[in-house]
């Protein structure tokens, strides 16, 4: 009976220890994202007027090593527009904490949903965060998708890419 719990113990070791090898323990975390007329959403508002650029904010904590901030916007109640058609992504890398900015266009009047997700560098989810902003007013007569752009105060990089 000793050598049966011998093994069990063992056994239960090993597990843990291969579990703590494939575990990823970061603390990093996105604290919020907010959302304005600026690159730093101050002040902080979620109704747009059609043809103003908005602004999402993604706040990164906590990041010792590079990650990524994926942005996705999605169509949530836009007329003649399918809910949740995605209306523009953009892939911001960080070096460590600091803000991931997007902006687009706001194209058309409706609601729209900026989701970004916090990825590490091996591309797995650690967080997300949401919100919704409002655009209203007309749209002009032909809706296209709008430009996105993508920047961040970690890198300070002035040639930063546009999607």
């Amino acid at each position: 009976m000793k050598k049966h719990i011998n093994s069990i113990i063992a056994i239960g070791v090993l597990v843990f220890i291969a579990m703590a090898c494939n575990a990823s323990f970061t603390t990093a975390n996105m604290s919020g994202i907010k959302f304005g007329k600026n690159d730093k959403a101050e002040p902080e508002t979620k109704t747009f007027n059609v043809g103003e650029k908005v602004y999402a904010v993604a706040t990164v904590a906590n990041s010792m090593s590079k990650t990524k901030v994926r942005f996705m916007l999605t169509t949530e109640n836009v007329e003649g527009q399918e809910k949740g058609k995605e209306a523009g992504n953009v892939d911001v890398d960080m070096s460590s904490s600091g803000t991931a900015i997007f902006n687009f266009n706001a194209f058309a009047p409706g609601e729209f949903k900026v989701e970004a997700t916090l990825l590490d560098e091996n591309g797995k989810e650690i967080d997300k965060k949401s919100g919704n902003v409002t655009v209203k007013g007309t749209a002009p007569a032909s809706v296209s998708a709008p430009d996105t752009k993508k920047d961040s105060d970690a890198t300070k990089d002035s040639d930063s890419e546009d999607k």
